[in-house]
């Protein structure tokens, strides 16, 4: 697979943006991590037919996370680099991995099954991690990106930073990761256009659908100079979702590009394999407020927690401790904000 480069810092070949599909990724958070290999084959195929060239698969948390987390999915690693080896004939297909949950060796074995790119997840405040397993990745002669978590948590200049080590590095394309969904289009477009003027590697963006924007965060991205967008079919993904695979092969139609993909194909496999499907129940006001005050939804289970403790309001709770920590917020930090606010 090559890497397309952008023609210039923050430029807009809207013809150039290369849609990559994660339904079978992000969307297992939706599904309990329960993909059948029924779904995971006709979504392959599907996309594949639709002029999808990235496709990723597997756990929610990446390589090795049903081991490592205890949180079991149907499919097996090792069973997803089967189906995905035995189904794509020309698109390309990967994995997430996140250092600490995988090891060096689960990357090899995916690498040896066929995958041809990876994606390295870490938090923007810490990328360190990244680092050896970037540079495995390239010694395997994978397509390595560097996924930056929880981009929100950085201004401009810090995050200009963070993806120049990551460059540094090896990398051969970095994500700006919206991992609370609470960008709004023109910081996105912005954002980009910033990152662009001090990096030669193309650049990608991942989006939530917290506050309704997913789509147009992806479609501001592109413009600001993104050459990848991540999109799930139907928008399936962790809490509120994802900008959405056959919404924005359709945006970009609209934009006069976008002509090998198959928007209306997109729709009808986003209609049979993904609709249908049983989904987790996804609590709005927690991702209306988590999204307005940027915080994570890994921490929401902690804020309700402490909340009912201390009988004061979750959302409001959700909202003073962002206020005070959005990074790593601590039992104990959650606790003492709450002890300040008013009881019932």
């Amino acid at each position: 697979m090559k890497i397309l480069q952008q023609e210039t810092a923050g430029s807009a070949d809207m013809d150039a943006v290369e849609i990559l599909d994660c339904t079978l990724r992000d969307g297992s958070y939706s599904v309990d991590f329960q993909f059948t290999e029924e779904t995971i084959t006709s979504v392959l195929s599907g996309l594949e037919e639709a002029g999808i060239r990235l496709v990723e698969l597997g756990h929610g948390l990446g390589l090795n996370a049903a081991e490592a987390l205890s949180k079991p999915t149907l499919v097996s690693d090792e069973r997803c680099f089967a189906l995905a080896a035995g189904t794509l004939t020309t698109a390309d297909w990967g994995m997430f991995c996140i250092p600490g949950i995988a090891a060096p060796g689960h990357l090899r074995r995916a690498a040896a099954a066929g995958m041809r790119f990876v994606r390295i997840g870490v938090d923007i405040t810490d990328v360190a991690p990244a680092e050896d397993f970037v540079g495995l990745a390239k010694e395997l002669g994978l397509t390595v990106f560097a996924n930056l978590m929880k981009t929100n948590l950085l201004d401009a200049p810090g995050v200009v930073g963070a993806v120049q080590q990551c460059v540094k590095y090896g990398a051969d394309g970095v994500y700006l990761v919206d991992s609370v969904g609470g960008y709004l289009p023109h910081e996105t477009g912005e954002l980009f256009r910033q990152v662009a003027q001090w990096t030669d590697v193309p650049l990608g963006f991942h989006g939530h659908d917290n506050l309704g924007l997913a789509n147009a965060n992806a479609l501001a991205a592109a413009h600001g100079g993104a050459t990848y967008v991540d999109t799930t079919l139907d928008g399936i993904g962790r809490g509120a979702g994802n900008a959405v695979t056959e919404s924005f092969a359709t945006i970009l139609r609209s934009q006069g590009a976008g002509q090998r993909y198959d928007y209306r194909g997109l729709g009808r496999l986003s209609e049979a394999a993904v609709r249908p499907l049983p989904r987790l129940h996804d609590d709005r006001t927690y991702q209306l407020v988590g999204g307005l005050s940027q915080t994570h939804s890994s921490f929401f289970p902690l804020i309700t927690r402490c909340a009912e403790a201390q009988e004061v309001d979750i959302f409001e709770l959700m909202v003073a401790v962002a206020d005070v920590e959005r990074a790593r917020p601590t039992e104990e930090l959650v606790m003492q904000t709450a002890a300040g606010l008013g009881r019932f």
